[in-house]
């Protein structure tokens, strides 16, 4: 997952300049924890080594802490941001072309209620009370905004700021290069710093447990250059199996996108408000026929045919589940935000996709290199054929509701594609694998079915080893991953605590 204060863990390059790069260990604010910009300053060993700074790596060295007892270090590969980019006013309400928006009323909350309302004309949408109450349909939603600050609230502001520990240390710019395993134990890791165009390996001890929070991409990575992983993977990239884990890498699941482009001379809101819908109203006539394709298809040949027994028994097991989820009114597949500019790119987001794909080591510069990500984005049709149910419902929604007086118009895929064959492969052609949610790399399954961590998050075959971040779901939640990733991590911060 994308760590969201400290920059992306290795997918950008990073250009730092250091006036003295080997400053003395204090922190750069009273309000932060430790901040070490280099390694000499570590302490000889941790009780806990947090690999990854973001959503889930924060929140739990904060709770890890809290105690005051107990040493953790989190090591994040991208740098250290001083101070928030915070923006005290609306960029929507003021406008970011040349108009200037202002104050006019209909670009206040009135100007969102026909949208809304809208959705009242529409068979089988319910108005939930809100988006924590269990049931699909329209509503209010929450962002991660602090109200009185005016400004982001995510990991960083709570999690890292305005804490000043002692047994809180976070070091930046050094990525981790594997696990550090003792007959079966993990022990601690290797990572790399670079210091005057020298790069060098560092060491670092745990002396209770590693974890794991560097996302979907890099946790299966990190697993994979420590021997941990599939072995045919393991072996083409020259390195060693230590425990042979089918799973690891496997299972990859993100939420592809298609956005109808449908222009409208109304004025709208930029709100708080959007569509999470079960496939019973958004295709009354064929959601039956898609869960029932979906029950009669050959699953194992919607995998590459190179895939583990136990990778595909877990993906048969998703898919049962799955077709009895498309059948419900209360699972959401389908989620649209009311938010807009004149030209609508109206995101229709796929939340339960049925394709998977992977992340694995490249085998030709393992250590060096990226994972090799593949989505296998559409791979199974059904995904395709749930995306054309998309694209006509959200044309009636403009076209055959209360919206339909203000004259909106279909730039895309235009009104002349009508067929479900001419759709689909306008779905296959501008469909985006990804709202930045990847996920299930690492999955919390039983190992039979290509689980990697068990249900206290612990990865099969390894001690003292755990992951904790997006990629531990099986299969993503039919919402945006920030809020789970959270909630993970404040459960593995109550699991590890009562074991202590």
């Amino acid at each position: 997952m994308a760590l969201n204060f400290l920059g992306s863990v290795t997918l950008a390059v990073l250009a730092v300049v250091f006036t003295k790069p080997y400053v003395a260990a204090i922190p750069t604010s009273a309000i932060y924890a430790r901040f070490l910009n280099d390694s000499i300053h570590l302490r000889p060993s941790y009780d806990y080594v947090i690999v990854g700074g973001g959503t889930a790596g924060l929140t739990l060295a904060d709770r890890l802490t809290e105690d005051g007892k107990h040493t953790v270090l989190v090591i994040e590969h991208g740098p250290l941001v001083a101070k928030s980019v915070n923006m005290f006013y609306d960029e929507q309400f003021w406008g970011n072309k040349s108009k200037v928006y202002a104050g006019w009323p209909s670009f206040q909350y009135p100007g969102l209620v026909p949208q809304v309302e809208a959705f009242r004309d529409m068979p089988g949408v319910e108005f939930a009370p809100d988006s924590g109450a269990g049931r699909a349909g329209v509503y209010w939603h929450p962002t991660f905004m602090d109200p009185k600050k005016v400004q982001r609230s995510y990991a960083r502001t709570g999690h890292y700021d305005n804490l000043n520990r002692s047994n809180y240390d976070l070091i930046t710019q050094s990525k981790v290069k594997n696990i550090v395993l003792d007959e079966g134990i993990a022990t601690g890791v290797v990572f790399q710093q670079t210091r005057l165009n020298v790069t060098t390996d560092v060491t670092i001890k745990a002396d209770k447990e590693v974890i794991l929070a560097a996302g979907a991409i890099h946790s299966p990575q990190i697993l994979q250059l420590s021997g941990i992983g599939p072995k045919k993977i393991l072996g083409s990239a020259g390195i060693d199996t230590i425990v042979d884990l089918p799973g690891v890498g496997q299972n990859f699941e993100d939420h592809p996108t298609v956005s109808p482009q449908i222009t409208r001379p109304y004025s709208i809101a930029i709100g708080n408000v959007g569509a999470w819908l079960g496939m019973p109203a958004i295709s009354p006539d064929r959601h039956e026929d898609i869960a029932a394709k979906l029950d009669a298809q050959d699953h194992a040949a919607q995998l590459p045919p190179d895939t583990d027994p136990t990778v595909i028994a877990g993906y048969e097991a998703q898919m049962k589940a799955l077709a009895a989820a498309i059948r419900s009114p209360n699972t959401a597949f389908y989620s649209m935000s009311l938010t807009g500019s004149p030209v609508s790119g109206r995101s229709n987001v796929l939340l339960h996709s049925l394709s998977r794909g992977s992340v694995n080591v490249n085998t030709t510069d393992p250590y060096n290199a990226e994972p090799i990500v593949d989505y296998r984005a559409l791979s199974n049709p059904i995904d395709a054929d749930i995306l054309v149910e998309f694209v006509k419902f959200t044309r009636r929604y403009h076209f055959n509701t209360s919206l339909a007086v203000y004259g909106p118009r279909e730039v895309a895929p235009g009104p002349g594609v009508v067929e479900d064959a001419d759709i689909a492969d306008y779905v296959r052609t501008v469909a985006t694998p990804t709202l930045y949610h990847p996920s299930g790399t690492c999955a919390m399954l039983p190992k039979e079915l290509g689980g990697v961590v068990d249900e206290g998050l612990r990865v099969y075959g390894v001690g003292r080893l755990r992951v904790v971040d997006a990629s531990i779901i099986p299969t993503l939640p039919g919402a945006n991953t920030c809020q789970t990733v959270y909630a993970i991590a404040e459960k593995a911060a109550d699991i590890i605590k009562a074991g202590r």
